[in-house]
């Protein structure tokens, strides 16, 4: 009966195997006439005794598009069941399914396929969540690392959208492997300094910088501290912000711009104040040696073609190593070296690297440098104050320099700050607090505010001396004052200049005097020549009067004080004044006695007892208060004597005589210059020297000279 039992139950399995086997045999059949709904209806009726087999059919069927059941994590799953479903097939189902192609080799590249199609699906919805899902539920896939990769991308970018701290920090904690994980790191820790000082307060940096003692952003804390403890540049300012932070980095800075502020000038005095106010300067040695070096001289000069500077005793203080350069001022001297300027110091070394297309000479502090055809302002340390973004800077008066943009301009304060915009078509210097400007084609006057102080009414406006200003207005000059009042109205051709309390009046061709409060002293009655008469102006309380081509002298009450008939007259010196008739010159005293004979075609004025005159020949020389020759006709152009030397020239050569008319230096300069005081400085055959005028000596000369 056991036996019999056993042998039932073999018959029925046997026969159960047989039927399911062709059962999955009509799946496949179905499946390859793509009869998906009766395929899928075996595969699942069989999936429980062929697990294998019919798991990669379902698999088949929810892979492919071209069927209403396609789901591609349908597919997934029954291929991961016949993955592991074959690990337990007998050979002899092996065989069986290797009728269906069914193996190994097929399940491993169904499986591929669907990992392929998977992700393509899952990354084209683009979103974090359907990536964590692919990368959850297709852990194996090879693809698995695309997706976690294209994740962390797509999370990095939403985390720089929000742009804040709290969000790159998010993202790190929650990607720490993500490629981006460093970017993340930098941008959290720049957004997090951000917030952290986004009041721009010292109170702020403070706090940072002991919580956060090692972030990159240190250095920037450690400016921001430095530039908003020190606002004005002061000294004050500098002095105490190295007290109470000795350890930033800008402390070097802060002392350095307190002994610029010293020593803008160079002299002496500043240098020696700024050691006693400060003995805890960290450069006491420098600025001993600048102490020095502030007492000397230094004359530019050449060796073998290169240029440097010597002392007054001719030994080389700097180096003949430059293309050229200037006097030293502040301290500092413009060189050249490969077609670029920079500037040394006394010292000889480099205080400005030459980088710079033009530079001026330092003046308080500041130098206007030109780069690319653009200027702009260096301190002494090189710092660009002002960017090199202007057309032109120019000189600095009463603190504000003007500078132009495009045709415009406006003025730049000492800080390298723009405090009048840049507007205006014109602008000139400041003169007792106000400058003169041109906007719509008319000037007028603004103060060191900016502020018009007179409107632009005006064609042309002068500068304010002694609080009043030359204006003109429809082609006609007259004079205001700083409230805009008029002292004298736009009613005149021609205004001359304030003396002894007169100004020359011209209208028609005719002038006369006024005062300084415009009234007319001495009507309009005297001849005007604009093409051969300079200004006239009271001088000892004389001035020239003209009539009928005639000249002579009057006083302020407007009566001649000499003959009114001389073709020319000068003004009095030292008792004596120079008169023409029949273009001969002569002399005549206070008395109007003719004390020096009409001789000469030119005379000048007296001065120290001797005057310059020219003989028949156009010859120079000078004569003494008795009319006789104290230095000989020889010269073909004089100067005024000064320091006891007089410039001469003779066929276009130049020398020196003194008073007794000895030539102290032989007329055979090409050039002369007046170096700094007494200084000259000569030029001979392409050679320079140097030489006091003074002391009458040879300072040093170049070799060959």
């Amino acid at each position: 009966m056991h036996r019999l039992k056993i042998a039932f139950l073999f018959v029925l399995f046997c026969s159960v195997n047989a039927v399911s086997g062709k059962t999955i045999s009509k799946a496949f059949s179905a499946l390859k006439a793509y009869n998906y709904f009766e395929a899928k209806r075996l595969f699942e009726k069989t999936v429980k005794k062929e697990k294998c087999a019919a798991a990669y059919g379902l698999s088949i069927i929810y892979f492919r598009s071209d069927n209403p059941f396609s789901n591609i994590d349908s597919a997934y799953k029954y291929i991961i069941i016949s993955d592991i479903s074959f690990l337990t097939v007998t050979p002899k189902q092996k065989a069986f399914y290797l009728s269906f192609n069914v193996t190994q080799k097929t399940i491993d590249s169904l499986k591929k396929e669907i990992h392929h199609k998977a992700f393509e699906i899952y990354k084209s919805q683009n979103t974090i969540a359907k990536l964590d899902k692919f990368i959850e539920q297709y852990c194996t896939a090879p693809e698995c690392f695309d997706a976690i990769d294209l994740r962390n991308s797509i999370a990095f970018q939403e985390a720089k959208k929000k742009d804040t701290y709290q969000d790159y920090k998010q993202f790190i904690e929650k990607y720490p492997l993500a490629k981006e994980l460093h970017e993340a790191q930098d941008l959290y820790t720049y957004k997090l300094f951000q917030a952290s000082t986004k009041n721009n307060t010292i109170d702020e940096y403070e706090k940072y910088m002991a919580k956060y003692p090692k972030s990159p952003y240190i250095d920037e804390v450690e400016n921001s501290i430095y530039a908003l403890s020190t606002p004005n540049g002061t000294i004050d300012e500098y002095h105490n912000f190295i007290k109470k932070y000795p350890k930033n980095q800008n402390v070097d800075i802060a002392w350095h711009n307190i002994y610029g502020i010293y020593s803008a000038d160079y002299k002496t005095e500043s240098l020696v104040e700024f050691k006693i106010d400060f003995p805890d300067s960290p450069f006491s040695k420098i600025v001993d040696k600048d102490i020095e070096l502030s007492q000397k001289q230094l004359f530019p000069f050449r060796q073998n073609g290169k240029w440097g500077f010597a002392d007054s005793t001719g030994v080389i203080m700097v180096p003949c190593a430059f293309e050229w350069v200037e006097d030293f001022s502040e301290g500092y001297a413009e060189c050249g070296m490969n077609g670029k300027s920079g500037f040394i110091n006394k010292s000889g070394k480099v205080a400005i690297p030459f980088i710079y297309d033009q530079v001026e000479d330092f003046k308080h502090g500041l130098s206007v440098v030109q780069q690319n055809k653009k200027s702009g302002i260096i301190n002494k340390n090189g710092k660009l104050i002002t960017p090199l973004v202007y057309d032109e800077i120019y000189e600095f008066s009463e603190g504000l320099a003007a500078a132009s943009k495009q045709e415009k301009y406006g003025y730049l304060d000492e800080t390298g700050n723009t405090v009048i915009p840049i507007k205006f078509s014109k602008a000139d210097d400041f003169s007792e607090g106000l400058a003169g400007v041109e906007s719509g084609g008319k000037s007028g006057f603004i103060n060191s505010s900016g502020i018009f102080i007179i409107p632009c009414i005006y064609e042309w406006v002068g500068k304010f001396i002694n609080g009043t200003a030359k204006v003109k207005s429809e082609g006609k000059y007259g004079i205001i004052k700083k409230n805009g009042e008029y002292l004298i109205p736009c009613e005149y051709d021609v205004l001359g200049e304030l003396a002894e309390d007169a100004i020359m009046v011209v209208n028609d061709n005719k002038y006369g005097f006024a005062d300084r409060n415009g009234k007319i002293f001495i009507p309009l009655d005297y001849d005007y020549n604009s093409t051969s008469m300079l200004a006239i102006k009271f001088k000892d309380g004389l001035a020239v009067a003209v009539k009928n081509k005639k000249q002579g002298l009057i006083d302020k009450t407007g009566k001649y004080v000499t003959p009114k008939d001389f073709d020319r007259i000068e003004p009095y010196n030292e008792g004596l004044a120079a008169v023409q008739r029949k273009n001969k010159w002569g002399y005549i005293d206070m008395k109007m006695k003719l004390q020096i004979r009409y001789a000469y075609q030119s005379a000048d004025e007296f001065t120290n007892g001797l005057a310059k005159v020219s003989d028949k020949n156009g010859k120079i020389g000078f004569i003494n208060k008795e009319g006789k020759t104290a230095i000989d006709f020889l010269f073909d152009e004089a100067d005024e004597f000064k320091n006891g030397l007089c410039k001469v020239v003779i066929e276009n050569k130049t020398g020196f005589i003194d008073e007794s008319g000895a030539l102290v230096i032989p007329c055979e300069l090409a050039a002369v210059t007046v170096y700094k005081g007494s200084i000259l400085k000569l030029e001979k055959d392409s050679k320079i020297a140097y030489y006091n005028s003074q002391t009458k000596e040879y300072l040093l000369k170049e070799e060959g000279y």
